[in-house]
């Protein structure tokens, strides 16, 4: 089935394997909507003509430095918007692999790839991880040169990594970043202090993934970790909607010539999102503006004497495949620029569920290093978990 119709293009004979620097042997997918040399860039969109990018994007560029081979470019939803890609999840094909990033989480989770290379708006690695029983990493913004990659909303997006374990994850963002340091080996700290978010706003989960979250928070505890209950003082829902705002107008600016033109041919929910963009008065785009900056200034305050908030990644395991699935409790850390990671942390009947770590800005060391803690606590094994189903 074309790998779970992970791939949008790969080469018709398999590169060789890296045989020099940090990354070798590392087979790498890089999301459609990044540039690859030789490639093309088609963003899972019939508007793009599939010529091959004349050059890598420079975060490419420095994995290929690395030692790591590309192994080819993966499934996307259309534009990295919300009308679901045809990747079909591992875990079952009724239900969505998540989005944008459906085709990497997959080529991940089914093992064809070491790890992947992505971007993301609202939840776009941290909710296909979530989904697919892998991690996600979401380091801070900016963290990465972003040239060579198609922008949802320049002002918010950022690449991230999906792999199977927290090491290969920092090792891939260690090749990429603008400072290396920042990413390390993952060395484990000794016992994290971990804040369990209670808000409103993020207490609005299903039965499945609340049970999983106290079972989490009794296993940390159980293991020494310092877990205590915690809550921001910011408006996460005032959050969300400015991230609505801000995301819509930007990409509705970036699309404006090609969607005047060609609107029929963009899916449902792009054209949704355009037209909402479109849309939108300069005031409200200033006020969403002025709320981001305020809630990254105030969450800075909950994160001090912290390691890592812990928080659901989602609030239901993936739903059916018409959807990508519910971005909100990723919008509030990817809007103000915050490093998040993505953790397996159970099953509810037969679909994987996750918790999300994040951090203070520019502490993603801590962050992997509380998350390679949380990791061996937590001992998930999606491939052993998905052969016992069958």
């Amino acid at each position: 089935m074309d790998d779970l119709h992970a791939w949008a293009w790969r080469p018709e004979r398999p590169p060789a394997a890296g045989t020099d620097g940090p990354l070798a042997g590392f087979a790498l997918g890089v999301k459609d909507v990044i540039d690859v040399a030789g490639m093309p860039t088609r963003c899972g969109s019939p508007l793009t003509d599939g010529a091959p990018a004349a050059a890598d994007a420079p975060a490419v560029a420095r994995l290929r430095a690395a030692g790591a081979v590309i192994a080819g470019k993966t499934r996307c939803t259309e534009w990295a918007f919300n009308d679901p890609a045809p990747t079909i999840s591992p875990w079952d094909p009724a239900r969505t692999p998540g989005g944008s990033s459906a085709g990497s989480a997959v080529a991940v989770a089914t093992g064809d790839c070491t790890a992947t290379v992505d971007t993301q708006t609202a939840g776009d690695v941290v909710r296909p991880a979530a989904y697919n029983g892998i991690v996600g990493l979401k380091p801070a913004a900016g963290w990465a040169p972003a040239e060579g990659s198609r922008a949802v909303a320049p002002s918010i997006d950022t690449l991230g990594v999906l792999a199977r374990c927290v090491s290969d994850a920092a090792a891939v963002a260690s090749a990429m970043a603008d400072a290396p340091a920042r990413f390390g080996a993952a060395r484990p700290v000794a016992a994290p202090r971990v804040g369990v978010l209670r808000d409103p706003f993020t207490d609005q989960v299903g039965d499945a993934v609340r049970t999983s979250l106290a079972e989490v928070v009794r296993a940390l505890a159980a293991e020494g970790a310092e877990v205590n209950d915690v809550s921001t003082g910011v408006d996460l829902a005032a959050v969300h909607a400015a991230h609505r705002v801000l995301t819509f107008a930007e990409c509705a600016t970036r699309h404006l010539s090609r969607y005047r033109d060609h609107a029929e041919r963009y899916g449902p929910r792009a054209r949704e999102l355009i037209e909402r963009g479109l849309s939108t008065p300069a005031h409200a785009y200033l006020e969403a503006d002025r709320v981001r900056r305020d809630a990254t200034e105030r969450l800075g305050a909950p994160l001090e004497g912290l390691d890592v908030l812990l928080v659901p990644a989602t609030p239901e395991p993936a739903p059916t495949r018409e959807t990508t699935g519910d971005s909100r409790l990723q919008i509030p850390w990817t809007l103000c620029g915050l490093p998040s990671l993505a953790l397996p942390a159970g099953v509810a009947g037969h679909l994987p569920l996750g918790v999300q770590l994040v951090a203070a800005r520019d502490a993603e060391a801590r962050l992997l290093g509380a998350g390679v803690w949380c990791e061996r606590v937590l001992d998930f094994d999606a491939t052993a978990v998905r052969r016992t189903r069958r």
